[in-house]
């Protein structure tokens, strides 16, 4: 009789549920907001078009949340004033409208949807070849029926606390989003969860719960190393040969795994029904680090020497400033934070920046024969610049007079003034002549780089930082260009979405002038070997990355990636091209014509 009595419950639930569902689309006027506007002139940077009476349009993009794009393919854009409508089309990339009608105050329309009817009507006011950007979303609701197989059990939907079972074990829950949810129910600690999808065909769920679950239950941690100390919920326990054994009731615990020299390792577990066994090797709170310097300069880790031109070793974990040092120059500096882990991590120290000062040098015979350190540098008088601080050997010779040398110190900033008057030489007496030493620098053994994301890496004198490291690694310049996409209407051949390389090779073998024709193109090309204008999925692997990459320009300096739109190299048609607007990731074509952002990328291994 009980079970009649569920199951007469669980069909007046579904369709008391079917009766409550709401099915309405609803666009949010307050979400309206121009874009692409001139700052100076106010016209609208992506041309827009005019109705058949020659009147000024608008145009708006609406983003309609939690529908589909063969859903909003259905839409029918209801007009209720005298606009005329140009333009209404599902958008190419995200879920969305593209629309263009005549701009006028106090335009008023609505949504029709075969399947979920009518949406609210807004009123919008429309200024001429001005582009919008909008908010909806489908609004449809029901109630669902979620039954167990015991009385006050505990229920949440997207971990928001909902109700309890009632006698009959089930608790309805109203107006549930249609779309994807956690269930969680959770009974005497136990706790089950499950993924569901509401829709009208599916409003009533099934999770039952393991009553035998909640009896007592061994716990046993076994840890590396053996000196460690295991606290749970705040209670110490001492491991005999690394491990430790504990009886607790059913529920859901909080422990830490502490030793001297590691790093500490915290998390939950349940008791359930079963023995629990957990197995923690604490990471050493050590990294080994690996450092090299340019021009075989001296690294400094916190203000302590550790080697020339390159050091590998072991470092606690901790913030760092590392040097190159170099005599008369100013230090290369790196502030890194140093995290634990077994990958050995690696730094390229910034070059030394020379300190220099200014030297004079005048006196007779005129064009006598300037050597410093033993390099010919010019003859008297002369006036050298940017000269490193510090003490340099100063010679001045010439045929038939004695050499002068001597030490002199340049200051920085300064200029050193030097005198010099040469003695003439008997006939006997032979000139010196500055002894000429060569030598042969010992070649250093190539070291194969290893790459994350957001590292700065210069690549013959132009710089980038890693967005991809798998299955190629590439970078994006630092450099940031404006230019158009091409000069005129010249076709659709570069319109591969995945590889700028392609994308250029097209352009280069359809025409001998494609520099001229294609000045975005050109701009990264002329960056050097290599570099390229990103194609449409590359460049959105860029905006992807744009906080490692944010941050890495921030520490040095650097401008930061915007939030304007930049070229890829994709084509849309023999007019478009597409962008990727950094602002909010969206990807649109727009007149290949316009100018726009332009950053180049280049494959680096």
């Amino acid at each position: 009789m009980k079970r009649l009595l569920l199951l007469l419950t669980a069909i007046f639930s579904i369709l008391t549920a079917a009766a409550q569902s709401e099915n309405s689309i609803i666009i949010d006027q307050n979400s309206l907001r121009a874009v692409q506007s001139d700052a100076l002139t106010g016209v609208n940077i992506d041309p827009i078009g005019e109705d058949s009476s020659r009147r000024p349009c608008a145009r708006i993009k609406v983003r309609i949340n939690r529908m589909t794009r063969e859903e909003i393919d259905q839409i029918e854009l209801k007009i209720v004033t005298n606009n005329e409508l140009r333009k209404c089309k599902t958008a190419d990339y995200d879920n969305g409208l593209i629309i263009e009608m005549t701009a006028k105050s106090a335009t008023r329309f609505y949504f029709n949807h075969p399947e979920f009817g009518e949406s609210n009507e807004v009123t919008l006011n429309l200024e001429p070849n001005k582009e919008y950007y909008m908010e909806a979303s489908l609004n449809q609701t029901y109630s669902i029926v979620v039954n167990s197989n015991v009385e006050g059990a505990d229920i949440y939907l997207d971990n928001n606390f909902k109700g309890r079972t009632d006698s009959n074990f089930s608790l309805t829950v109203k107006e549930v989003l249609v779309g994807p949810h956690t269930l969680k129910v959770t009974y005497g600690g136990i706790e089950h969860e499950q993924n569901i999808d509401v829709n009208s065909s599916n409003i009533s769920f099934r999770q039952m719960v393991n009553t035998k679950a909640s009896e007592p239950q061994f716990v046993v941690f076994v840890v590396e190393p053996s000196s460690a100390v295991v606290l749970i919920d705040n209670q110490p326990y001492s491991l005999q040969d690394g491990a430790m054994q504990v009886v607790l009731d059913c529920g859901t615990y909080n422990y830490t795994v502490t030793a001297a020299g590691y790093h500490p390792q915290s998390g939950t577990f349940s008791v359930a029904g079963e023995k629990v066994e957990k197995k923690i090797s604490l990471t050493a709170d050590t990294a080994t680090v690996s450092l090299t310097a340019p021009d075989n300069a001296e690294i400094w880790v916190n203000g302590s020497k550790r080697g020339v031109g390159s050091w590998q070793g072991t470092l606690t974990c901790g913030t760092y400033i590392f040097e190159a040092r170099k005599d008369g120059h100013e230090s290369g500096k790196l502030s890194r934070q140093i995290t634990a882990g077994g990958t050995t991590q690696r730094y390229e120290l910034p070059a030394p920046t020379p300190i220099v000062g200014s030297l004079l040098v005048s006196g007779v015979p005129i064009t006598a024969d300037v050597a410093l350190d033993g390099k010919a540098v010019g003859t008297i008088p002369l006036k050298l610049s940017d000269v490193l601080i510090g003490k340099h050997t100063l010679t001045v010779s010439k045929s038939g007079y004695q050499t002068d040398k001597q030490t002199i110190t340049i200051t920085k900033g300064e200029t050193a003034v030097v005198n010099v008057s040469l003695v003439k030489q008997t006939a006997s007496t032979p000139t010196p002549k500055p002894a000429t030493t060569t030598s042969t620098p010992t070649p250093k053994p190539a070291v194969k780089k290893s790459y994350a994301i957001g590292d700065l890496v210069t690549v013959d004198g132009v710089q980038g930082i890693v967005f991809q490291i798998s299955p190629q690694v590439k970078i994006v310049s630092v450099a940031e260009g404006r230019a158009k996409w091409s000069t005129g209407h010249w076709g659709s051949k570069p319109i591969d979405r995945g590889s700028g390389r392609n994308n250029l090779n097209m352009i280069q073998k359809a025409s001998t002038s494609w520099g001229k024709m294609y000045p975005a193109f050109k701009w990264c090309a002329d960056l050097g070997s290599g570099w390229y204008l990103p194609a449409q999925a590359e460049l959105k692997a860029v905006y992807n990355q744009r906080a490692a990459i944010n941050n890495t320009l921030k520490a040095n300096g650097m401008a930061t990636l915007g939030t304007s739109r930049i070229w890829t190299s994709t084509g849309y048609d023999s007019v478009n091209a597409y962008c990727v607007a950094f602002s909010d990731g969206w990807s649109s074509h727009y007149n290949r014509m316009t100018t726009y952002a332009v950053r180049a990328v280049k494959v680096i291994e």
